[in-house]
């Protein structure tokens, strides 16, 4: 009877010892990670799972843990002192906004636009308004041709320009596609065929078109590389003032689709952390 205590006594004090022997990685969304962590720098934190020691080593984002315990009793809460946890005393004045910051400069190109005038090509430039990125300017800059035109001769050209604001409201979710949605003035100048020689047939062929108005538009944009950015906008809105030489004509729907891609730069910055 003695002998059973004491085994089952031995066998309760090395579960114990196991339970205690184990690194705990709790996430900012509330998931506990049993672990046995190997690595901890400036950017990822490396470990194995606790229950397959042998299996393969895993990396999760620093930023996504709020706090680690480890076996010895210790802990590190990954709050205020984010920078400095796992970086080298002396190395931790480095900190970029790499992940946050996906967005902070981009150059693009369109190769393919479509419009309420017809089809056509573009570029743009884009530039973050905070540091983290949330909030951007976006000025595409684009020409289309009326490929369809009335009289079947001359392909009118229309030169936009379109400055708006980006708002990315899932910036930091771990996919590296980010929605957009934001507003964008419409600014148009080149030439066309008023609605009156679609309707009635007059002679009005390629006179001078100014245009402006505004429209909304959401997008979806990937970063598949520090450096790589695709997208694809939608638009859509209406035009408050249209002229054909002088003119006035009817508004008209602002419509906007186009495939972008391009060069992303992010300006890094860097800040001394007091150890």
């Amino acid at each position: 009877m003695n002998f059973k205590k004491i085994v089952a006594g031995i066998a309760f004090l090395l579960i114990a010892v196991t339970a205690m022997a184990q690194d705990k990685i709790i996430k900012k969304n509330g998931e506990t990670i049993n672990a046995k962590i190997s690595l901890i720098n400036a950017d990822i934190i490396v470990f194995k799972r606790f229950d397959n020691p042998d299996g393969p080593e895993y990396t999760i984002p620093k930023g996504d843990v709020a706090k680690i315990k480890y076996a010895n009793g210790t802990s590190d809460i990954f709050e205020e002192n984010n920078d400095r946890i796992g970086v080298e005393k002396g190395k931790e004045n480095i900190k970029s906004y790499n992940e946050a910051a996906r967005n902070k400069n981009i150059l693009g190109f369109a190769p393919l636009i479509f419009t309420e005038h017809g089809w056509g090509v573009g570029i743009n430039w884009e530039h973050s308004l905070d540091k983290q990125g949330w909030v951007t300017i976006n000025v595409p800059a684009e020409i289309t041709w009326d490929f369809t035109p009335p009289d079947g001769v001359k392909k009118d050209p229309l030169f936009y320009l379109m400055p708006g604001i980006k708002v990315y409201p899932n910036l930091n979710g771990s996919s590296k596609s980010k929605f957009s949605v934001g507003p964008s003035l419409v600014f148009a100048m080149g030439m066309g065929t008023p609605s009156a020689a679609n309707y009635y047939g007059e002679n009005q062929y390629h006179e001078t078109h100014m245009m402006m108005g505004a429209m909304a538009v959401i997008g979806t944009n990937l970063f598949p590389t520090e450096h790589t950015y695709l997208g694809a906008e939608f638009g859509l809105g209406y035009s408050y003032f249209n002229q054909y030489n002088g003119n006035a004509d009817p508004t008209t729907v602002l419509l906007q689709i186009s495939l972008k891609c391009g060069y992303k730069y992010v300006s890094k910055l860097k800040k001394k952390v007091q150890p």
